[in-house]
């Protein structure tokens, strides 16, 4: 009995001995790491999302915003009878009980976080729930920062939109303070200038106990608004065009800019969509815009690549010329087509247009004169003076755009160069690099880089690029002599584009498409054409011809920038 007892001691004093070990290996050894646990258990971050920078135009108007709303939501671990509550709030926000619970559900996490129930409520019936706080235990009225674009649509596919982050592109985002429910850049400037635009998030460090309850506010930080962002745009003038689109519910696209900096003033896309939907989360208009054939998130001055048709003309010219292909004087006979091989390639017009020199066929557009310019020039030449120009790659873009395509490996058969030489067969390209070519039309042979964000904060970002093409004065004098003839002479393509407030250069362009007898329509121009203020491009998909609303939008813009507004008539003196 006795052993047996002293056995029991002993192993009561080796127990005891190994506990306290055990106690001293986990304060001493392991201690720090166990406060950690221990802090990380009773110690919650609530974030507080910042307010997006504003987006404004050249002149400071306010193209997106951050806006103040108001948000019911719920704090879990204040609601006693979760049923009589819901009960309660349901008619003061226009749901009914079970919807309000299936979105508490969705949107509880902790019992100390708020849940959201109605993301956006007008602010008389955020004062009837306050009102009535006192019967709504656990609910509450937040405000909550959203993006606002007070212009509506305008400029809305160079804008973009804003969004909850993508699941994937979370985990790279949470190192700088973004949440699930934060917003963030999805698409356009929104998205490629997001690190400026966003702002550091503030928030508030919570004490919890043991069931997550909280217990006191340990420490707070503001959050710190983004960066402000200063474009080139000039948003009366975008509107303007964008209204032209819209009045005639016609697809396409537009860019105004100035030829010797390359600043982007307008850059229209139609047709367009509501980028406050997406900040709101209005999942109807979303899913509509989203299931829209027409393609409205898409920027077809960007991204959408075209067969040219003959606004490339000018280009088949200056390229010509300055290889020494032909003269100014060189005159070409149209009888209405050109015969290759066994193949008979006709001009627009089957009458023939007779003998024409270069300023006549660009006056008139005569597809026979420059088909047989570019058999003269050869695929290698003129494939060469194209490239020059940009086509076949990026203009340097800021964000996301296509480049085109340009046969640069491909060995053109004589047809299939004569096509090429007045922008059909094997050639796409962009509105911006049509725009750009322009340009280079108006500034005297610059192919300048397009730009469009002026300043970030109180720093300026925007500059003017730009590369020689070195071509003759006197050649370009007699492309833009031609231009000049397509809007103001009576025979021109381009004679709806005539203001008697400005004088205007263009060429019109009518490609062909898949869809027979539905072409693309394209006019690219120039003004005032003594000292050109803007050069621009106009984009109508399946509009018909380059001389109908492409040429009637292009006076609009002129008439809008570079002419002057009619004085107003002086009453007589008495």
């Amino acid at each position: 009995m006795t052993d047996r007892l002293s056995l029991l001691r002993r192993g009561i004093v080796v127990g005891l001995a190994l506990l306290v070990l055990r106690l001293a290996f986990m304060q001493l050894a392991r201690g720090a790491a166990y406060r950690q646990l221990a802090d990380n258990n009773r110690l919650r971050l609530v974030p507080q999302a910042a307010a997006r920078g504003v987006i404004l135009d050249r002149q400071g108007r306010q193209l997106a915003a951050s806006r103040s709303q108001f948000r019911v939501a719920v704090i879990p671990q204040e609601v006693a009878n979760r049923r009589a509550t819901m009960k309660r709030l349901g008619p003061l926000v226009g749901l009914p009980p079970g919807e309000l619970d299936w979105r508490f559900d969705e949107d509880r996490s902790l019992p100390f976080l708020p849940a959201t129930l109605v993301s956006s409520v007008p602010k008389a019936v955020a004062l009837r729930i306050e009102e009535a706080r006192l019967d709504l235990p656990g609910i509450v009225v937040e405000q909550a920062i959203t993006r606002a674009y007070p212009l509506g649509s305008v400029a809305a596919a160079l804008l973009g939109y804003v969004g909850p982050p993508d699941p994937d592109a979370l985990p790279a985002l949470k190192p700088y303070g973004v949440s699930p429910q934060e917003l963030v850049g999805r698409a356009g400037l929104e998205q490629t200038l997001d690190a400026y635009l966003r702002g550091r998030a503030g928030g508030s460090l919570i004490e919890v106990n043991h069931v997550a309850r909280q217990v006191r506010v340990v420490g707070r930080r503001d959050p710190v608004a983004g960066q402000s962002v200063l474009l080139t745009i000039d948003a009366k003038l975008q509107a303007l065009i964008e209204g032209q689109f819209q009045q005639h519910q016609q697809p396409g696209a537009c860019i105004v800019l100035k030829p010797d900096t390359g600043e982007i003033l307008a850059m229209v896309s139609f047709p367009a969509f509501d980028p406050e939907a997406f900040a709101t989360q209005r999942r109807g208009v979303i899913q509509q815009v989203l299931r829209d054939p027409r393609a409205p998130l898409m920027n077809r001055a960007t991204d959408g690549a075209y067969l040219p048709g003959s606004i490339v003309k000018p280009l088949t010219a200056m390229t010509a010329l300055e290889q020494g292909v032909i003269t100014p004087g060189t005159t070409i006979q149209c009888p209405g087509f050109l015969t290759i091989g066994n193949r008979k390639f006709h001009c627009w017009n089957r009458d023939g247009h007779g003998p024409m020199t270069l300023r006549e066929a660009l006056r008139v557009s005569c597809n026979v004169y420059f088909m047989e310019v570019g058999r003269r020039l050869g695929q290698e030449r003129l494939r060469a003076g194209f490239a020059g120009m940009g086509f076949g790659r990026r203009t340097g873009w800021l964000m996301e755009e296509q480049a085109g395509y340009l046969p640069l490996r491909v060995r053109l058969n004589e047809g299939e160069v004569a096509l090429l030489a007045m922008g059909q067969g094997d050639i796409l390209i962009t509105p911006l690099q049509a725009a750009v070519m322009a340009a280079a039309i108006a500034n005297h042979g610059w192919v300048v880089e397009p730009w469009v964000v002026k300043a970030i904060g109180e720093v300026g970002v925007g500059q003017a690029h730009a590369r020689p093409l070195g071509w003759s004065p006197a050649h370009l004098a007699v492309v833009r002599e031609g231009m000049l003839a397509v809007v103001h002479h009576p025979e021109g393509t381009g004679a709806r584009a005539q203001s008697e407030r400005v004088r205007i250069a263009g060429k019109t362009g009518t490609a062909q498409t898949h869809i027979q007898g539905r072409p693309h329509a394209w006019f690219i121009g120039f003004c005032p054409v003594e000292n050109p203020a803007i050069a621009m491009v106009v984009l109508a998909e399946h509009g018909g011809s380059g001389g109908d609303f492409p040429a009637a939008t292009a006076k609009v813009i002129c008439e809008a920038v570079a002419a002057p507004a009619a004085p107003a008539d002086r009453p007589p003196h008495g």
